[in-house]
């Protein structure tokens, strides 16, 4: 890999910056970047070694991106890239050098260019990154594309380039590890989806959860989909002012695509449950649930979203059967305005679907305020895990005299939910991943279009309580590290999702 010695003679010299500019990462649609939350300052404070800043690594979180890319966030690792330097003299020529990851801050990198003191902050999935002799193999002549130092070594060595260019390769590049040389190709797939917008799917009604009604997607942003029921496929006028879920002109409903809210096309049909939808898409449904009784393959249209496009981990049948009506459990409400608690709940039934069942807080409103929910979900946890994690329990409406587990359960003449149905526990090394102090971005639950800076105040076993930056710690959530609505720095950069600013002071 030897390329070929670059053009020198620059007239004018560039503005020195120790950052390069910034740039749009991979291909998501175009957002209002302008608008964005930068992470600037905390990363210049966590390259000047402030111990204050401290990060979750990438590989802590759950699935956050539909393509892996664990591997190239690792420091040491040596890559191709942009360099700005000479942006303003070379006539549309593309300058590249060779640069070295020194500190990783979720998808954010601190990296240095080779032979040169230069270090900058970029995203590692910027389309600016590439793979090793990059260039030289998509630009043989190297007619629009040159490999150049930055200017400060460049104009020291800029009788004799070739020659640094071969030093500096042979002494910090050869054996070490690099990007893949499929790493362009994998990068233009970080943005597909299974989905596209217009589908339609069923969607849990936030504001009365005894009801399903039909949504479609308005926008995809990486994992995470806009949906919102629309005129177009209500029986009933809705209200845009007070339903959150309703299409208007400022609404927006963001979610996972993984979320508990939405089901796949029949699921209502399917399982018996309400579902406010018009007459031919009722009996579009009913068609459907027929054809899956009869174990027939369900005649879906090209505009449904199917089950086979919402996939869950099989459930073990013979754990599955362990499980009755009843049974109790500790629960992160997720339909609820505040996310601070857990609760006692029960099974109430069980659904068709495998792995789905009704769920609800104990109470005497318990069955008016039940929903549906996979077995394989991050809002459910075991009897005893805020007691033994340090959270606190609500005890359940209309209960008097203080709550203890063993005597209420006595009283109830109820079990609880057995250990081994409730999600494989995080291995050591990865809980530690999960400290206070470590900042990440993350959705709020309950006005999910928001994204914003955050901090863990606290870890309670598989369980962190995050704080929104600015924000009072009444505004706390929790967050299972299985979440999906928990994410990396860099996240919204990413994909062009606009990023919070931190709540200012008296405002």
């Amino acid at each position: 890999m030897s390329p070929p010695a670059a053009n020198t003679s620059f007239s004018t010299q560039p503005q020195k910056t120790d950052y390069l500019k910034v740039v749009r990462c991979g291909k998501a649609k175009e957002k209002r970047l302008g608008s964005s939350y930068s992470w600037e300052t905390h990363l210049r404070a966590f390259e000047d070694g402030s111990k204050r800043e401290k990060y979750i690594p990438v590989e802590a979180f759950n699935t956050n991106t539909n393509i892996d890319f664990n591997d190239i966030l690792k420091e040491g690792l040596i890559f191709e890239c942009i360099n700005h330097d000479y942006d303003k003299v070379t006539d549309g020529v593309q300058c590249r050098w060779f640069a070295r990851v020194e500190k990783v801050c979720g998808y954010r990198v601190l990296a240095q260019f080779i032979a040169s003191e230069k270090k900058f902050w970029i995203n590692m999935l910027t389309e600016e990154i590439h793979n090793m002799a990059n260039a030289a193999l998509k630009d043989p002549k190297m007619a629009a594309v040159t490999y150049v130092p930055p200017f400060h070594v460049a104009k020291e060595y800029e009788n004799d380039m070739q020659n640094f260019i071969r030093n500096a390769l042979e002494c910090e590049v050869y054996g070490q590890n690099t990007l893949s040389d499929d790493h362009d190709e994998t990068l233009n797939r970080l943005h597909d989806s299974r989905f596209h917008v217009g589908q339609r799917l069923e969607l849990l009604n936030y504001a009365n959860s005894l009801e399903i009604r039909v949504a479609r997607i308005q926008e995809i942003t990486g994992r995470r989909i806009s949906v919102l029921v629309s005129d177009e496929d209500s029986p009933v006028p809705l209200d845009g002012e007070s339903d959150r879920q309703s299409q208007s002109n400022e609404s927006q409903y963001w979610i996972d695509e993984a979320s508990f809210f939405i089901f796949p096309v029949g699921f209502a049909a399917v399982n018996g449950y309400k579902l406010s939808a018009k007459k031919d898409y009722i009996e579009h449904t009913k068609r459907i649930a027929a054809d899956l009784k009869a174990g027939k393959p369900p005649k879906f249209l090209k505009e449904d979203v199917t089950f086979d496009d919402l996939p869950h981990e099989k459930v073990d049948e013979e754990a599955w059967s362990r499980l009755k009506v009843g049974q109790k459990f500790e629960l992160i409400d997720p339909l609820a305005q505040q996310f601070k608690l857990l609760h006692v709940a029960s099974i109430i039934s069980f659904c068709e679907t495998d792995g789905y069942m009704i769920v609800g807080m104990d109470g005497p409103d318990q069955l008016d305020e039940s929903f549906p929910i996979h077995i394989n979900n991050t809002f459910m946890f075991p009897v005893g895990y805020a007691e033994k994690n340090g959270l606190e329990l609500a005890d359940p409406d209309s209960f008097e005299g203080t709550f203890k587990w063993d005597e209420y359960l006595e009283k109830e003449n109820a079990e609880r939910m057995p250990l081994e149905l409730f999600r494989t526990e995080p291995s050591e090394e990865r809980l530690n991943m999960f400290q206070v102090g470590m900042r990440l971005e993350a959705a709020d639950m309950c006005e999910n279009q928001f994204i914003c800076p955050a901090t863990i105040k606290g870890v309670h076993g598989r369980i962190i309580n995050v704080n929104f930056d600015g924000w009072d710690e009444e505004f706390d959530e929790l967050y299972d590290i299985d979440s999906h609505d928990i994410l990396p720095i860099g996240w919204c950069e990413l994909h062009g999702y606009s990023l919070q600013p931190p709540k200012r002071q008296n405002y």
